[in-house]
């Protein structure tokens, strides 16, 4: 008889704290990530004149101008095309940014690896769903302008 009181009231005070096992389970689901990811791919009339080894660029930044520093600038040296990426947090370059609300994605070949407007020899891309909200995917670029 005491031990059914000692069993029913350790049931009771699981109940009390949520149950025990469906907190764990809640606890131990993985949070989505914060990111933005998609494919990057070269227009076909372009094809031909980029790098064999091309500089890859892959920018977010708050604001549309290219003159606007960049909160991310992920370099991709010899990439491949198509190319898959993903931009998180852990790729932020500019120091004091966090990765939320809306950002503007491009991609960029620049043999000389350099940021903000686009010079003589580049080659560029933009997503058309600019700005694009943190926590998006299948967000692709075809990199169809030459500079």
């Amino acid at each position: 008889m005491k031990v059914s009181w000692v069993l029913l009231a350790l049931l009771v005070s699981l109940q009390a704290c949520g149950g025990g096992e469906k907190k764990e389970e809640r606890a131990g689901a993985p949070a989505p990530e914060a990111a933005i990811s998609g494919t990057i791919t070269v227009d076909p009339s372009l094809a031909a004149r980029v790098p064999k080894e091309p500089l890859l660029m892959i920018m977010a930044s708050r604001s549309s101008d290219p003159n606007t520093p960049a909160i991310v600038v992920k370099r991709v040296p010899g990439a491949t095309f198509p190319h898959e990426y993903k931009l998180t947090a852990e790729d932020i370059t500019l120091v004091g940014s966090t990765f939320d609300g809306r950002l503007y994605v491009t991609a960029r070949i620049d043999p000389a690896g350099m940021v903000g407007a686009p010079r003589p020899g580049t080659f560029g891309g933009t997503t058309s769903a600019n700005p694009v909200p943190v926590g998006s995917s299948r967000i692709d670029i075809v990199i169809s302008k030459a500079y």
